[in-house]
């Protein structure tokens, strides 16, 4: 993926063969750019992070991991923050272990679905925003079905 910084180019003061001296460099006043992982539902921190960025890079070109938050969230009750479950998606890796997370699809998309809107809606349904924010999911999840017509979308 590649950026087009807002500033000129400015020449670089060495010539190491690491750097060529006609490579573009972006400099600290060309703004903040921040890079992540996309998670199944991104912590506040990483929103936080994405917000305050001039640029942000969606870095799925690296290995799937299973064990990492790219398919899976740690649901916890409003009320009682100790009672947790995992909130997994079954995924299918064309690739293996090697697949990278663009490659990854979902294995039931309309049955992860479900089980998103009713373990959301168990744990958070109750919330005083709750009536709010399902319509805003509600609309994602149609848009989304929208753009991607194939049985078996991205994560």
């Amino acid at each position: 993926m590649s950026m087009t910084p807002t500033s000129a180019f400015y020449r670089l003061d060495s010539t190491a063969v690491s750097s060529a001296p006609e490579s573009p460099r972006v400099g600290p006043s060309d703004g903040v750019c921040a890079i992540h992982q996309p998670n199944l539902f991104p912590r506040l921190s990483t929103l936080a992070k994405l917000f305050a960025a001039d640029r942000w890079i969606v870095l799925d070109d690296v290995q799937f991991a299973r064990r990492d938050y790219q398919h899976r969230a740690r649901l916890a009750a409003l009320d009682d923050p100790g009672r947790q479950q995992w909130l997994t998606l079954p995924t299918h890796l064309p690739q293996g272990r090697a697949t990278r997370i663009s490659q990854a699809r979902l294995v039931d998309p309309r049955r992860s679905r479900r089980t998103v809107e009713l373990l959301v809606r168990q744990y958070y349904g109750h919330s005083r925003y709750w009536e709010a924010d399902a319509r805003r999911l509600r609309a994602e999840v149609a848009r989304r079905e929208l753009r991607r017509p194939d049985d078996r979308p991205p994560l």
